[in-house]
C-alpha cells in the first residue's frame, strides 16, 4: 500500500463529507458528456477511481440499461461506496459492482467495456500515460474513454488567504514557502500534475492511442459557508495536521478562522476551480 492509498483509507469519511460535495457537480457532469454513447448502445461502464461511488451510483440510477464496475485503490473509499450502494433500489444495486484496483493494473479482460470514465483521478496516478493505456486496453474497439480533471490556473480563493492569516494569528507555520506565493510560479511548477490546457489533454490521449480526441475547459463552482470551509480544511484538506494538534490550539485556530471568514461577503467564499473534460475513442 502506498502512502497515498493509506491516507485515503484514513480520511475516507472526511472525503465523503467535505470534499465529494465540492467536486460532485463536475463528476456528475461527466455523465452528461457520455449520454450520447449510452443512447447509442454503451452498456458496460467502468468507473476508474470511483472513490465513494457517487458517479457509479448515479449512472445506474440514470440509465436502467447499463452495468457499472467501479474500481479504486482505497479500501476505505470502497467501504463507503458499498454502504451507499446497499441503500439503492435493488434493481439498481444489482447492476453495480466494486473492486479494489489501481488505474494502471485493472483486473478486467481486454475489450471488456463499452465506456471508461474517470473523475478527478488522473492527477493522482503515478503515470497518467500508463493509466490511459490501461483504460484503452479494457475498452472494446469503438469504446470511449471520458474523464474530467483539474486544469491549471484559476483565481485565488479568498478562504485560502484567510486560512493562512488565521494560522499566523495562532502561531502556526504557513502551509506554503514564501516563493510559492506567486501564482504564476505555481502555474509553471513542473511538479503540478494538473492538465496545463485542453490541447495538452488531447495530445496525451492521442499519444496513448486514442482517436477522435477532444477536450474542453469548464469551471467548477462551489459556495462554501464559513463553517463548511472550516470543516473542509480541518477534517479533510489538512486533516493529518489537525488530527494530531493539541485541542486548545485547534479550538483557538477554528475560532479565529471562523471570525475571519464571517467578515467576508458571501461572494468571496465562492470557489471557482478550472477543470477539463476530455475524451477519446479506441479505434482498434
Amino acid at each position: 500500500m502506498t502512502d497515498q492509498e493509506a491516507r485515503y483509507d484514513r480520511i475516507a469519511e472526511g472525503y465523503a463529507a467535505w470534499w465529494s460535495p465540492v467536486h460532485r457537480p463536475g463528476t456528475l457532469g461527466l455523465l452528461d458528456e457520455v449520454a450520447g454513447d449510452v443512447a447509442g448502445g454503451a452498456r458496460r461502464l467502468l468507473d476508474v477511481g470511483c472513490g465513494t461511488g457517487a458517479m457509479a451510483a448515479d449512472a445506474v440510477g440514470r440509465w436502467p440499461t447499463v452495468e457499472v464496475d467501479g474500481v479504486d485503490a482505497s479500501a476505505g473509499m470502497l467501504e463507503i461506496a458499498r454502504a451507499e450502494a446497499a441503500t439503492l433500489d435493488p434493481t439498481e444495486a444489482t447492476r453495480l459492482r466494486y473492486a479494489q484496483a489501481l488505474a494502471e493494473r485493472l483486473p478486467f479482460d481486454d475489450g471488456a467495456f463499452d465506456l471508461a470514465l474517470s473523475a478527478f483521478v488522473l492527477q493522482l496516478v503515478p503515470s497518467r500515460y500508463r493509466a490511459l493505456r490501461e483504460m484503452r486496453r479494457v475498452l472494446r474497439p469503438g469504446g470511449r474513454l471520458a474523464y474530467v480533471t483539474w486544469l491549471r490556473g484559476g483565481e485565488r480563493f479568498a478562504g485560502d488567504d484567510e486560512y493562512e492569516e488565521a494560522r499566523r494569528d495562532v502561531g502556526l507555520e504557513s502551509r506554503w514557502d514564501d516563493e510559492d506565493d506567486d501564482e504564476d510560479e505555481l502555474d509553471e511548477d513542473p511538479g503540478n500534475d494538473d492538465v496545463p490546457s485542453p490541447e495538452a489533454a488531447v495530445a496525451q490521449l492521442r499519444r496513448a492511442g486514442f482517436s477522435s480526441a477532444h477536450a474542453r475547459a469548464d469551471v467548477l463552482v462551489h459556495e462554501f459557508t464559513p463553517e463548511g470551509y472550516v470543516g473542509f480544511v480541518t477534517r479533510f484538506d489538512d486533516e493529518d495536521e489537525f488530527a494530531t494538534m493539541e485541542a486548545r490550539q485547534r479550538e483557538a485556530f477554528e475560532h479565529r478562522l471562523l471570525e475571519r471568514l464571517r467578515r467576508l461577503p458571501p461572494e468571496r467564499l465562492v470557489m471557482r476551480l478550472p477543470i477539463v473534460y476530455a475524451s477519446g475513442v479506441r479505434s482498434r
